[in-house]
């Protein structure tokens, strides 16, 4: 198992290449190469989308999107996306086809600066595909590939409908690829693009979180670890682990930390709470803003289970984001909902006395607010 690279510097980290900014390497250990990496979703093994997109939008449709192990991806050309903060290379001048704002935001409000920062950019969800549907938003870390060269960013924008394949100007120029909005990009399926769901940079424009996270996902990708799944994750209660402790609870911790990017050591997770898992345990407590003890405590758990996309769930809702809402409830409360992915009046009635319990408004909706409040551990 290749460890986590510390990363201390706000600039891009390319692997193969000469970086853009230096980002100092606090491990022996190298991140997966990009041929490592593009040889690991050379096949569509598994087809998320319900049909193919276009390289650039009006093209043929010859694009899948997939699945494999722990990412979603697809292969394509690149186009340039200059949309978002005004700058001096990216505005209504030098692009023809700018826009002032992207699908997502700084915490600040700012819309994100596509000069500066390394982003992909997702189709507009539609019946061929919805990338919340495959737990990829705003923030999800990526790795990008051409020619050997590797970028690590986030998903920052939202595109043409009909195609996929598109970067901002800064992961551009990081690649080696002409970051010209007017003349630049590159065409042919000679770009790969692997998204890491549930495993998001904070802030979002926070590059250096985005390396160190993407590495790690990059290396359980090659190492073919996909993380917890499923039943794994389900108990009928999720008690403090202190330090030392071992079992079942303690393997799914682990897991949940290494999917969100945080280094549990070498190999497989161990069912034991050691100090490489502590260590863990308090950086992920210090990016979402708990006591930084290293004990994973009914917080450290609420907000471990929860984290992922933030879609919008009332009665009626199923899905993934439904069983992280269960989960997460149960550790917060102890309410033992069942654990089914349907969002039925036991679980609405749950997340109800969650609110209420946490001072939110209590409507039974897990709205923004709620899902703020659930990854944050409150």
């Amino acid at each position: 198992m290749r460890k986590i690279l510390a990363s201390l510097a706000t600039g891009v980290l390319v692997a193969g290449a000469a970086a853009v900014a230096t980002v100092p390497a606090a491990s022996a250990a190298d991140p997966p190469s990009g041929s490592e990496l593009s040889a690991v979703v050379q096949q569509c093994d598994q087809q998320v989308s319900n049909g193919r997109y276009a390289e650039r939008s009006g093209q043929s449709r010859t694009v899948p999107v997939c699945a494999t192990g722990n990412a979603v991806h697809w292969r394509s050309g690149m186009t340039i996306d200059c949309d978002g903060q005004r700058t001096a290379k990216c505005n209504s001048s030098t692009d023809p086809t700018y826009w002032h704002q992207t699908a997502w935001q700084q915490p600040d409000g700012k819309y994100l600066n596509a000069e500066k920062l390394p982003y992909v950019v997702v189709p507009i969800s539609t019946s061929t595909w919805d990338h919340y549907d495959s737990g990829i938003t705003g923030g999800t870390v990526v790795a990008v590939v051409y020619e050997g060269r590797v970028v690590y960013g986030v998903v920052g924008d939202r595109g043409p409908r009909d195609a996929i394949g598109e970067a901002s100007y800064a992961l551009a120029d990081a690649l080696g690829i002409n970051p010209n909005p007017r003349t630049g990009g590159v065409s042919g399926k000679v770009v790969d693009y692997i998204a890491f769901p549930g495993v998001k940079a904070s802030p979002i424009e926070d590059n250096a979180d985005a390396v160190r996270k993407g590495r790690q996902a990059a290396a359980d990708l090659v190492a073919g670890r996909e993380g917890c799944v499923g039943t794994q994750l389900d108990f009928t209660s999720y008690p403090a682990l202190e330090a030392g402790a071992t079992g079942d609870r303690v393997t799914a911790a682990q897991c949940l930390l290494r999917a969100a990017g945080y280094d549990i050591g070498e190999g497989d997770p161990s069912g034991t709470l050691d100090e490489s898992t502590m260590g863990a345990v308090r950086g992920f407590q210090s990016a979402v803003g708990l006591p930084a003890e290293g004990t994973v405590d009914a917080h450290t758990w609420t907000a471990l289970l929860s984290a992922g996309s933030t879609p919008l769930l009332r009665e009626g809702a199923t899905g993934e984001a439904v069983y992280r809402v269960q989960r997460a409830v149960n550790a917060a409360t102890g309410a033992r909902l069942a654990m089914d992915g349907i969002f039925g009046p036991n679980t609405a009635a749950g997340v109800r006395d969650y609110q209420s319990a946490s001072g939110l408004g209590v409507d039974g909706i897990v709205g923004p607010n709620t899902w703020q409040a659930l990854q944050s551990g409150t």
